[in-house]
């Protein structure tokens, strides 16, 4: 358990002793006292008076290892997060281990605060921390009070497998994608297999994922069709592998089924010449791009690819010219013209906001392109004009407190139009931009936002600093809010969520989670609570303690 209790390993004492035996090995005679003392004994002193007045004002410090080696973890991220206090801005403050691991906090004000260390590829460690996959518990700051904390952590979990043949031979070079178990697919990660066939791929929550290998031909030019673990085309005949911390999930194998790859010919249209153009041909299954430069004629060609439906973008690398097309399937070798035009310009309308409205766009939108392959770069628009590239976007929009989004749409139709698409994002507003017209954007806003508010109690006494997450139950809830909410109980046990669209929501406290959704919420056993317009709803919770 990444939790110890006790005196700092590097002590005062410690560093006394050091100085002692500095002095005793000085080569210096002894005699020659007026010479000043050794650099060694120099720094050896300053250490002592340094953690001296440190120790007198709260110090926090610690090592970081690897879990499973015991071995420190040099140059890891540490951070000091102080628990909500009401009326009190306490800043969080990052440091990194050094080449042993340890880490030092010195001069800590008092208070309350988590302790946390991050580190590419493992899952964040912190101080109390009772699960892997969990969250630390808050401890106590106060002038004179020493803490050292052992932090272990975890390499995230991996899934292992070999593509094979029909005759159970691996097969080099094919692309390995692993989706979360649920809907619309969204690439988790991705490995490639090796000269034996056989793939790894890292990098994973804790859950459960389905694994499909990509489209590939082989060197007779047989086509092996994109198919789910262990030999399957849709997901429900698929397999789910169960990833778990710090392991890793063998035998995810792979026997891709075969079958015709197609060529797709992509032919551009756009003007200068010469001009650097970029083009995306994207599913569900991955992204294939490819530059080239304007001119009459231009064509690029995308060979191998499977029978599924398909964006197809392209943008001038200075933003000045972009086009965009879907094929909802492609069943033979297609060609497509792509038309690029200076992107339409998009004006922002407020309906419902209280407050004036002028020039500038009273609140923000965060949007970024919806792309099958997976969501693109996020981008925050301020202003009341803008313009967007054709095709499909996701946006969400936050007002000010008290007020929510009820919902954002293209005034000129340009809604949900991929009728082939099974399942769409539930935690953004989805919108089309055709390209060949102006966009109007009409974001519908309400003032009468709910609130739910309570207070996490144990055994009668409040418990400060532990995550309190609440699960939308309404598609358009979450859509308004971005997905699930959390937030951290205060010194003195409250918690609050506001701006919230009236309905029912499912509130849960617990340091055994790090994230919720509707499976892990039906798990825990979270209370609904209902939320009425402009109404604040009471919701006294108990901690979750997880089995």
């Amino acid at each position: 358990m990444p939790q110890s209790w006790g005196r700092p390993s590097f002590s005062v004492a410690c560093l006394v002793n050091r100085a002692r035996q500095a002095t005793k090995n000085d080569r210096l005679p002894q005699m020659r006292a007026h010479i000043p003392v050794s650099r060694q004994v120099e720094r050896a002193l300053v250490c002592v008076l340094a953690v001296c007045a440190a120790v007198h004002a709260g110090v926090v410090q610690g090592v970081v290892i690897e879990h499973a080696s015991g071995r420190p973890m040099a140059r890891t991220r540490v951070r000091l997060q102080p628990v909500p206090a009401p009326g009190v801005d306490a800043k969080i403050i990052t440091i990194r281990a050094g080449t042993s691991g340890h880490f030092m906090f010195p001069s800590v004000p008092e208070g309350m605060y988590l302790l946390t260390a991050f580190r590419d590829h493992y899952f964040p460690a912190s101080y109390g921390q009772r699960q892997p996959s969990g969250q630390g518990i808050p401890f106590q700051v106060t002038s004179d009070s020493e803490l050292f904390a052992e932090l272990r952590m975890r390499r995230m979990g991996a899934i292992a497998g070999r593509v094979l043949d029909e005759n159970g031979i691996g097969l080099p070079g094919v692309n390995v994608v692993a989706y979360r178990t649920r809907l619309p697919l969204r690439i988790a990660a991705q490995a490639v297999s090796d000269d034996r066939g056989v793939f790894r791929i890292h990098g994973l929550d804790p859950g459960k994922y389905w694994v499909r290998s990509a489209s590939h031909t082989l060197d007779d030019g047989t086509g092996l069709l994109p198919t789910f673990s262990p030999e399957s085309h849709e997901t429900r005949d698929g397999r789910a592998y169960a990833v778990a911390v710090d392991s890793e999930m063998p035998d995810a194998d792979v026997r891709p089924l075969q079958g015709g790859l197609l060529r797709l010919t992509v032919n551009l249209t756009c003007q200068p010449e010469k001009a650097p153009v970029t083009i995306h041909v994207s599913s569900e299954i991955g992204r294939r791009s490819a530059n080239l430069f304007c001119g009459p004629p231009v064509s690029q060609v995308f060979e191998g690819l499977p029978p599924v439906g398909y964006d197809i973008y392209a943008e001038m690398q200075d933003g000045s010219l972009a086009g965009f097309v879907e094929l909802p399937l492609i069943n033979r070798d297609e060609s497509v013209g792509l038309i690029m035009a200076p992107p339409p310009r998009v004006t922002i309308a407020y309906q419902g906001l209280v407050g004036a409205i002028n020039a500038q766009a009273p609140i923000s939108l965060t949007v970024r392109r919806q792309d099958p392959s997976g969501p693109g770069p996020e981008r925050e628009i301020k202003t009341a004009q803008t313009t967007l590239e054709p095709g499909y976007w996701e946006m969400s929009a936050r007002a000010s407190p008290g007020q929510y989004v009820e919902s954002i749409t293209n005034l000129f139709g340009g809604g949900s139009r991929r009728s082939w698409r099974r399942e769409r994002p539930a935690d953004w507003f989805e919108v089309f931009i055709d390209g060949r017209f102006q966009t109007s954007i009409k974001v519908v806003v309400s003032d009468k936002g709910g609130t739910i508010a309570g207070t996490v109690q144990t055994d009668g006494k409040p418990v400060p600093g532990i995550p309190v997450f609440m699960w939308p139950i309404a598609e358009q809830a979450r859509r308004s809010l971005r997905g699930q909410l959390q937030t951290l109980s205060d010194v003195n046990g409250q918690y609050k969520f506001n701006s919230l669209p009236p309905g029912d929501y499912r509130v849960l406290a617990t340091f055994d989670l790090s994230e919720a959704d509707d499976e892990s919420m039906e798990l825990a056993r979270a209370i609904t609570v209902h939320v009425d317009p402009s109404q604040t709803a009471n919701a006294p919770l108990t901690p979750w303690v997880a089995p």
